[in-house]
């Protein structure tokens, strides 16, 4: 029997302990100040001694005491984590760079598939719009010919999580064996890295304007005849784009 009040008094006095962990002791001076701390030392009707979180000691007389109260002390410091969260939220904002690489399957019967390398950089107003300029380097597989669209791209991140679904378009003109219009639309999906990194993949569409002469030879009548004419073809496809932004 005293064994076992002996073992119900030393669980009373961990949970007394554990309890008074949670709770701070808060001083509120006449004066409108506040300390809040652990009491280590209180001479009735004279001073008391207080110990704040950061080791200070702070020594006050009782005649400028007007309550002592205690107050529940939390673990984490959550004003702490929401300025935290906030400042996450922003680190977008300012300069920011992407590196990409696309497959295109060509989806306009004229064998234009093609391998794209491509960099942007720009500003990022906030967490969600981009506005940036960029050049890619477009090869050709089936044709073993190269055109280098340089363009403007806006893109826009529809929620600011972690994992982000996004947009974006750019727009251009190519230069090189492909000349004219260039435009591409990318929807997918942003994977948070460390601070302003991030993976992205996106399903992208590819539209490629391509000024090409048509060259036509024929016999009529025991004649052998040769016309030619400007013609713009213009060159689709859809892929996949794997980039880094930073």
């Amino acid at each position: 029997m005293r064994k076992l009040l002996l073992l119900l008094t030393l669980l009373l006095s961990i949970s007394t302990y554990v309890a008074a962990q949670n709770y701070t002791e808060v001083v509120y001076l006449k004066n409108g100040s506040v300390i809040k701390g652990v009491i280590i030392e209180q001479v009735p009707n004279v001073s008391l001694k207080i110990k704040t979180s950061d080791g200070s000691l702070i020594i006050c007389q009782m005649n400028d005491v007007e309550k002592i109260t205690k107050e529940e002390r939390y673990t984490r410091d959550y004003r702490k984590d929401v300025d935290n969260r906030k400042a996450a939220r922003n680190t977008l904002k300012g300069y920011k760079g992407f590196v990409d690489a696309a497959y295109i399957e060509d989806v306009s019967d004229y064998n234009a598939s093609k391998v794209e390398l491509s960099t942007t950089h720009g500003y990022q107003f906030n967490n969600y719009f981009f506005v940036g300029a960029g050049v890619a380097l477009n090869y050709y597989t089936d044709a073993d010919i190269i055109a280098v669209p340089i363009y403007a791209n806006f893109r826009a991140n529809f929620i600011n999580k972690r994992i982000t679904p996004f947009a974006d378009v750019k727009s251009g003109y190519s230069t090189g064996d492909v000349e004219g219009v260039y435009a591409s639309i990318g929807v997918g999906v942003r994977f948070s890295l460390k601070g302003k990194k991030a993976l992205n993949l996106a399903l992208v569409y590819n539209y490629q304007d391509y000024d090409t002469t048509v060259d036509y030879s024929y016999s009529y009548g025991g004649y052998y005849r040769h016309d030619s004419w400007d013609e713009t073809l213009g060159l689709q496809g859809v892929g996949l784009r794997f980039g880094f932004e930073f």
